[in-house]
Formats: structure tokens, C-alpha cells, sequence
């Protein structure tokens, strides 16, 4: 009995801990970044993600390991990953306390009608990675959920902060204590300043509706829509570890009513090898004891409420096919020209797309240095939809960071060293006559050149005498760019006074990116290049 309900306490324990170690990771995703355990290993961790940049890359992904290790331990134990790690399960755990409706036991063809879902959405992402359309990092709950932290909860908790450190501030007796409590805070992970990260709102909706889903039914997401928990049901199914019903079973049913991903049969004696998450739920409840979970071989035949067969296999193949078609109508201009900005180190665009999972630790990291990488929206095409992009209005690429490359879990950026780094074109920046001071003023401005990074200084002056309408005589510095030094980092135009649209501006000419072999390569050859 002790054992019983001190393993079901285990459980508990260790979502909570590995709950706080993603936070944990998650916090020391920030310059300086100096940590020995890296911040994307929950984003490595990741089975599905693992998986699918292998396919989509055509090539082995040394980040993937990690993830393949915990598929490799599911065929021997099951869905652990799911009940006993994963942080996304944690909270939808905590919160369907909140969404959950009066208790009442339901037929179970009722519960069961969606649970083909999620096995069509993975077939879909993995047909997808196979035809280079990579959604998966959209419906990934490690990448889900470490984007909602990015764009969200990041942003809302440092201006929570900062506003309770304004106000503790201008007590007389806490001024000193309170800033030194927000500098330890900022060492923490908090960036200095509150970041502005578009695209927020849309995510929070997503996220808040996973939630809601929990007055449908406990744990809706991970029953019926999570890919991940197909393709660890799937690979799980035949596992080791298997829940077991004594003769002491009175057939009372509330194993079934309390199970929270509802993988107990009608007979209470079978069990959904694919859906439990080995969550020790039956095992407390059952008013004789009569349930525990211990080794056995794997059965010719698991049991289970989805229709595994080659009918629902290949329909679920064709209608993931299908989706991942209908996707691609969207998925247009690859490898076409774009007005916005990649990280530096991205990888030329097609091999960019496909193993990007779309999970913004990128754009985590930058918020506490330059701050210039944003979450795509539409302008990068639907194919582009929630990569990082370089939006100098934001901010701007710090000379001295080369954190993005070095949190990204599966290699869309490439780990470059500083000296390399601060060589990589990220784009080049011009003039725009018609607003930039000394150009459409004839005043003095010296702000781009000031900032600018490179030591031969890619801003220079064209000193002239000018006749100003009064018949003035004034001498003026006419800023310009010499291409060739011009690295694209975009801190002229993050800091130029013009308010409303800066009278400087970055684009891609002269843009470089890295193939998967590490060779750099310049834009007018990144548009030839692909498989």
C-alpha cells in the first residue's frame, strides 16, 4: 500500500522538478550565457523534434540524441515522457482542476471519438518533413509551450517586476534593498528592459485554448491532439511496464472514471497501452488494491480504443498527405527575396524552414542583448510563420553575442565562434536621403557612425561645404555606407533620432548564409541553392 501511493507521490515530484528545471533552463537563457547545462536540452529532449529535423534534414542531427534516447526507453517503459516529465502535462494537470466539469461517468465511446486526431496530425508532420513542409515545431509541446514562455510570460513577468520595483523603490527604507533585488533579478534571466515581442496576443489565444480544452475533457490536448504522444503511443505500445488488476477487482469502475487520459477498458482489466501515460492514478484510487504496475513481456496484441489497423493507418496516411498538401499551396517562395532579416549563422532558406521547430529560444535570448529577433508573422510567407526574424525597429544584432546559434536545438542556425561572427553579413544598410538629417536638413548627425560595430567603421563622412536657402554658407558630414564593410547588424538604424521610420534601413543585399556543411554562402548563390 506505502509503495503504491509513495510511487504515485514520485510522480508528482517529478513533474514538479522537471517543471522547475525547465523554468530553471529557461531563465539562463541570457547574455552572458554562461552554463554547463545547455537551455535547449528540454527543446533536445524532444522525440517528435528529433525525429522530424532528422527527416527533414535527410541526415543525421547530433542534438537529436537525447530525444532519440527517451524513444528508445518509451519501447521499453511506455509513455513516461508524458506523465512523468513533459511540463506541458504539468500544467494541464494544475489547470484542469479549473476547467474540469462536475464528475460523471460517460460511455467511452463518447471520450474516445478524437483520439485518431492527434495519430493524423503526426502522420501529417512527419509526411510533411518528408515533402520539406515543417509544421511540427507548431504543434510540439516543448516548442509550444517554450515559445508561449518566450513571447509571453517573459515579457509579462519583467514588467510585473519592474513595476513592483518602481513602487518598493520610492519607499525610503527599501530604495537600496529593492534595487539590489532587481539586479539579482536581471542577473537571473530578467532582460533590462521589458521586451516588445509581436505576435504575443495570437500565442497567448493558442495557448489559453489548449487550457480551455480541459472542460471537454481531462488532458483533451494530450488525449486527442498532442503528435508527440501519438508517436510515443505508437512506439510504446508493445512496452515492458504494464499496469496489472488482481482477483481482487470488484468491477467497481472507478479506475476507469478517474483515469486522466481514459486508457481503461470497459472490462477494467485491459488497458490502452498507447494512451497510459503511467500516471499511478488507478493505483490510488482503487478502494481494493487490486491495481499496480509492474514488468511484463509484451503482449502479440496491445489493446486499445484507436483502430491501429492498415484501414486507419492508411487513411490516416492519406489525410495527413493531404493536409500537408493543402499546407503547401501556402508554403510558396522559399527561396525567394525577403525584406526581412535571418539570425546570423541561418542556414540558406529551404534547410532554414525545415529544421526550425519554431520554438523562439532564439528570440528569448536576443530580448537580453540587441533584441532585434521577432517572431514571423506572414510577411516571410506561411512557410515563415513564427521563425525569428531580424526587425531592426526592435532592436539590433549585438557585435559581441553569438547566443542564437548556440540555444538553437536543431542546428537551423548555425554555432559560429565570435571572430566568425562578427564577419557574417547579415544584410547592408542604406541611406534613405529623403529623412536622414544631413541629407534633407543639411545638420550634422553623427549617431549611425558613432554606434556602428565594425573597427574600420562601415559609416564614413562625405565632408562638403553646402549653400543653405538663406545663402548660408555651412560646412556638412554626409553620412554613407561602404558596402564591402557593412555587416547588416542593424544598430544605425535601431538608433537613429529620426522618430517614425529611421532615416537609415537594413536590407538582404549581400546577405550570407551557411549550408548544412558549414560552407557560407552570399545571397545571389543562397537563391540557387536547394536540393
Amino acid at each position: 500500500m506505502g509503495g503504491k501511493i509513495s510511487l504515485r507521490t514520485a510522480r508528482r515530484v517529478s513533474q514538479v522538478l522537471f517543471f522547475l528545471f525547465f523554468l530553471s533552463l529557461f531563465f539562463q537563457a541570457v547574455y552572458p550565457y554562461e552554463v554547463a547545462i545547455p537551455s535547449d536540452l528540454f527543446l533536445r529532449a524532444s522525440p517528435l523534434a528529433a525525429v522530424v529535423s532528422m527527416l527533414a534534414a535527410r541526415t543525421f542531427v547530433a542534438t537529436a540524441v537525447l530525444g532519440l534516447m527517451i524513444l528508445v526507453l518509451t519501447v521499453f517503459l511506455g509513455r513516461f515522457f508524458c506523465g512523468w516529465i513533459c511540463p506541458l502535462g504539468t500544467i494541464l494537470d494544475a489547470t484542469d482542476r479549473w476547467f474540469k466539469r462536475p464528475r460523471r461517468k460517460v460511455r467511452q465511446r463518447e471520450t474516445t471519438r478524437f483520439r485518431s486526431w492527434k495519430f493524423i496530425l503526426l502522420v501529417a508532420i512527419l509526411a510533411g518533413s518528408l515533402l520539406s513542409i515543417q509544421f511540427a515545431g507548431y504543434f510540439d509541446p516543448i516548442s509550444l509551450l517554450t515559445r508561449t514562455f518566450a513571447t509571453l510570460f517573459l515579457p509579462v513577468l519583467a514588467k510585473g517586476v519592474a513595476v513592483v520595483a518602481a513602487v518598493l523603490g520610492r519607499i525610503p527604507f527599501l530604495e537600496d534593498a529593492t534595487f539590489r533585488a532587481y539586479n539579482e533579478l536581471q542577473e537571473l534571466g530578467f532582460p533590462t528592459e521589458q521586451p516588445v515581442l509581436r505576435g504575443s496576443t495570437f500565442i497567448l489565444l493558442v495557448f489559453v485554448g489548449i487550457l480551455a480544452l480541459g472542460r471537454v475533457t481531462r488532458r483533451f490536448w494530450c488525449r486527442n491532439l498532442c503528435p508527440l504522444g501519438a508517436l510515443l503511443g505508437l512506439v510504446g505500445r508493445y512496452r515492458f511496464t504494464r499496469r496489472k488488476v488482481s482477483q481482487a477487482c470488484t468491477d467497481c469502475g472507478v479506475c476507469q472514471l478517474m483515469c486522466r487520459m481514459n486508457a481503461i477498458e470497459d472490462d477494467f482489466r485491459t488497458t490502452n497501452a498507447s494512451e497510459c501515460i503511467e500516471c499511478m492514478q488507478c493505483v490510488s484510487v482503487c478502494p481494493e488494491k487490486a491495481i499496480s504496475y509492474g514488468f511484463a513481456l509484451p503482449r502479440s496484441k496491445a489493446a486499445t480504443g484507436v483502430d491501429l489497423d492498415r484501414r486507419r493507418f492508411l487513411g490516416s496516411l492519406a489525410g495527413g498527405t493531404v493536409a500537408a498538401a493543402a499546407l503547401s499551396v501556402g508554403f510558396v517562395a522559399r527561396e525567394s527575396a525577403s525584406s526581412k532579416l535571418r539570425p546570423p549563422g541561418a542556414l540558406v532558406e529551404p534547410e532554414f524552414l525545415d529544421r526550425c521547430i519554431r520554438c523562439l529560444e532564439c528570440v528569448r535570448i536576443c530580448s537580453s542583448t540587441g533584441a532585434c529577433l521577432q517572431p514571423a508573422f506572414l510577411e516571410r510567407g506561411l512557410a515563415g510563420f513564427w521563425t525569428p526574424v531580424a526587425d531592426m525597429r526592435h532592436g539590433y544584432c549585438e557585435y559581441n553575442c553569438t547566443l542564437c546559434g548556440e540555444v538553437c536545438p536543431t542546428g537551423a542556425i548555425t554555432r559560429l565562434g565570435l571572430p566568425e561572427k562578427q564577419q557574417v553579413v547579415m544584410g547592408t544598410a542604406y541611406f534613405d536621403r529623403s529623412r536622414c538629417i544631413p541629407w534633407y536638413r543639411n545638420e550634422d548627425c553623427l549617431v549611425c557612425e558613432e554606434h556602428c560595430p565594425v573597427p574600420e567603421k562601415a559609416i564614413r563622412f562625405d565632408v562638403r561645404e553646402v549653400r543653405l536657402p538663406s545663402g548660408e554658407a555651412r560646412v556638412v558630414k554626409f553620412p554613407y555606407v561602404v558596402e564591402d564593410l557593412c555587416i547588416g547588424c542593424g544598430i544605425c538604424m535601431a538608433k537613429c533620432p529620426v522618430e517614425g521610420q529611421p532615416g537609415i534601413f537594413v536590407t538582404t543585399a549581400r546577405e550570407e548564409r551557411f549550408t548544412p556543411q558549414g560552407e557560407k554562402v552570399r545571397k545571389q548563390e543562397v537563391s540557387t541553392y536547394g536540393r
